[in-house]
């Protein structure tokens, strides 16, 4: 069950960090975040339209609270209206339907030699698992949470960015791909960001961005942010080896 206050949720969410990672042991961890950043849609609302949820609910919540814990726990409690059945068969064949982005694959299956991965959203996590099994990448960490009878917390921007924190107070170096403003938490305290460029071209996440001090982007369209890396997925994974050796 999902927390009502946000203090418990964080508390929960730390604890099952300590748990899941007590076996890391790579020096290097990679966070990945999930819809527009490894495939192009957000996935969610591919559920919503399966499943007959109205998006504008979910997206007032947002409209009122922001990317904080209240905006994420209006969404949990709208998906939760779904019986534990249908929640997972919709999961199921929204996850069917996903294509990641080229280079995602290789990408994460060639960095497992050297670092830590893991898969942290805020949309269905669900979604995700079926997508984490789908292509037999069952040695990445998915973190998240969106229905109060199967997840015991949800993520947001702030807890994004104290999952980072967490990693990196505990001597991780750590790189993070997003793409929008719920990850601008997580990205800033990465010791290397990776934007990836979305339908918005990142209108909401750059300016949090301004000072970093090692940014890199990768594009699918015909778009690129001035004087920040151009990168892709498939070449990333040198790239990391050679900031970490």
């Amino acid at each position: 069950m999902i927390p009502l206050d946000e203090g418990s949720n964080m508390k929960l969410l730390i604890q099952d960090l300590r748990n899941k990672t007590s076996d890391f042991s790579k020096n290097c961890v990679v966070l990945l975040d999930a819809d527009r950043t490894l495939c192009e849609f957000d996935t969610s609302r591919i559920l919503n339209a399966k499943a007959s949820i109205d998006f504008t609910e979910i997206k007032d919540g947002f409209a009122k609270h922001g990317y904080t814990y209240p905006g994420f726990k209006n969404m949990a409690e709208i998906y939760s209206r779904l019986n534990i059945s249908d929640y997972k068969r919709y999961s199921n064949t929204t996850a069917k339907g996903i294509d990641l982005y080229p280079g995602v694959l290789e990408f994460i299956k060639n960095t497992q030699e050297f670092a830590d991965i893991c898969i942290v959203t805020s949309g269905v996590k669900k979604i995700w698992e079926c997508i984490i099994i789908n292509h037999n990448l069952e040695k990445v960490l998915l973190i998240g949470g969106t229905h109060n009878n199967i997840d015991d917390y949800i993520i947001g921007r702030y807890e994004k960015g104290q999952i980072a924190e967490f990693f990196a107070s505990n001597g991780k170096f750590l790189i993070a791909f997003g793409d929008s403003d719920v990850d601008s938490l997580m990205l800033k305290k990465a010791n290397h960001a990776v934007i990836v460029v979305n339908h918005r071209n990142n209108a909401d996440l750059l300016p949090h961005l301004k000072t970093h001090s090692s940014l890199y982007q990768i594009s699918f369209k015909n778009y690129y942010h001035a004087n920040i890396r151009i990168t892709d997925f498939k070449n990333f994974s040198k790239i990391i080896m050679d900031l970490i050796t």
